[in-house]
């Protein structure tokens, strides 16, 4: 079993990602593990190709990147298995994980300092930050990244369970109220399940994340009959979800 990225890692892969060729819009590392998290919790199976391909190109047509470095996308997708592994040991396994989100405060903090010698800076926030309550500012750019997730590969948004949609509706109440429809939702859930503080409303997102594995679970168990159909998966293969796990301890367990 690999184990999941350090804080030092998870700078570096950030990193790498700011430096990304030029023709690629990748996400950011925060966007991303939102955006991995989205992927996992699919219905279906989203092998790991097609996810890496959305995450390093979010246009979605200039993938591959012409003369892209191999050295460097060799370690970006090896950072990036490994947070996606590290994930789904949490959500199956140990009923939680730790989200990589915004340090805003910190943010801000470095946008006022300035440069050396330059008088502090009154940064204000993003409306768009501003517009949120304070507990869902570290959170806005995780929940972007599932967003994304969700509208690139559509399984969960066509799920006729409505326990799914309303798990992720308490992810993506962190997010800017775009419609009248948006705002009374969030409205409703401030009213049934109201968050404390920023603690509170990371806990519940990772809550939801694990509840919306457990409601998808079967649809991503189907993967057994589908290869079947095809190419048998032994038990001792990769478990083709991309988990970096043996199949017959993951979804050939069943």
């Amino acid at each position: 079993m690999k184990a999941d990225l350090t804080n030092t890692e998870i700078d570096e892969l950030d990193s790498l990602l700011q430096q990304a060729p030029e023709a690629l819009q990748p996400l950011d590392v925060v966007s991303l593990d939102g955006y991995l998290c989205a992927v996992a919790v699919q219905p279906r199976i989203v092998s790991p190709d097609d996810w890496l391909a959305r995450a390093l190109d979010t246009e979605g047509s200039r993938w591959p990147a012409a003369g892209m470095d191999e050295a460097w996308l060799a370690r970006v997708k090896a950072l990036m298995q490994r947070r996606f592994e590290a994930l789904v040991r949490g959500l199956a396994e140990e009923g939680g994980f730790d989200p990589v989100v915004s340090d805003l405060a910190a943010a801000q903090e470095e946008a006022q300092a300035g440069a050396p010698g330059e008088a502090p800076a009154d940064e204000p926030l993003d409306e768009d930050l501003a517009s949120l309550p304070a507990y869902s500012r570290p959170l806005v750019y995780w929940a972007s990244g599932f967003l994304y997730g969700v509208q690139t590969f559509e399984g969960l948004m066509e799920h006729p369970d409505d326990a799914v949609h309303l798990a992720m509706s308490r992810i993506l109440r962190h997010l800017p109220a775009q419609t009248d429809e948006d705002r009374a939702l969030v409205a409703e859930l401030d009213q049934q399940a109201p968050l404390r503080d920023d603690t509170h409303a990371i806990e519940d997102t990772v809550d939801a994340a694990v509840t919306l594995w457990g409601l998808t679970a079967q649809g991503r168990l189907a993967v057994r009959t589908v290869q079947r159909e095809g190419a048998k998966v032994g038990r001792n293969d990769p478990c083709p979800c991309g988990s970096g796990k043996k199949h017959k301890q993951c979804h050939g367990r069943a």
